[in-house]
């Protein structure tokens, strides 16, 4: 496990006191809990809040990407029922999306539909979402990202 010449150490050390190979020129284990100069929890100390904020930046990432993505879903979702049934208004689509997006926890979200003149027989319909994702970490001003997403569908008939 250790090095030979620690080996040797603690067996001379064992058999002649109860103290370990485990002091401050001996590696091993409790090396960082034993370090007497404390160089490593100083070290520590100015690394840990960078890699705090590192990682709550990670974490807000991830779940305003997950916000993003249920929105799509949502918007595509919403599209749908107005592909059903192509008489459902903004306000119709509005809160079938809200109601969607509340079950899920976001709130906020604004959608608004486009529908083309009819062409060929049918209709395009845009529908666009639009989300602000406010990222606030303590002691930092608030970072608000805003998120837009459209979706395209045919609509058949006039």
């Amino acid at each position: 496990m250790f090095g030979r010449k620690c080996q040797g150490k603690a067996l001379r050390a064992f058999t002649a006191t109860t103290v370990s190979c485990f002091s401050w020129n001996c590696p091993g284990a409790g090396t960082f809990r034993r370090d007497r100069w404390g160089g490593a929890g100083l070290e520590f100390a100015l690394i840990a809040p960078f890699l705090i904020i590192v990682l709550f930046g990670i974490f807000a990432l991830g779940w305003s990407m997950n916000s993003v993505s249920s929105v799509r879903y949502t918007l595509e979702t919403s599209s749908r029922s107005l592909q059903l049934q192509n008489t459902l208004t903004q306000a119709d689509i509005q809160s079938i999306a809200t109601q969607k997006l509340q079950a899920l926890g976001l709130k906020d979200v604004n959608v608004t539909i486009t529908i083309d003149p009819a062409s060929g027989g049918f209709r395009m319909a845009h529908l666009t979402a639009t989300y602000a994702f406010v990222v606030d970490f303590p002691y930092l001003d608030t970072f608000p990202i805003n998120y837009a997403t459209t979706v395209t569908v045919p609509l058949v008939g006039g």
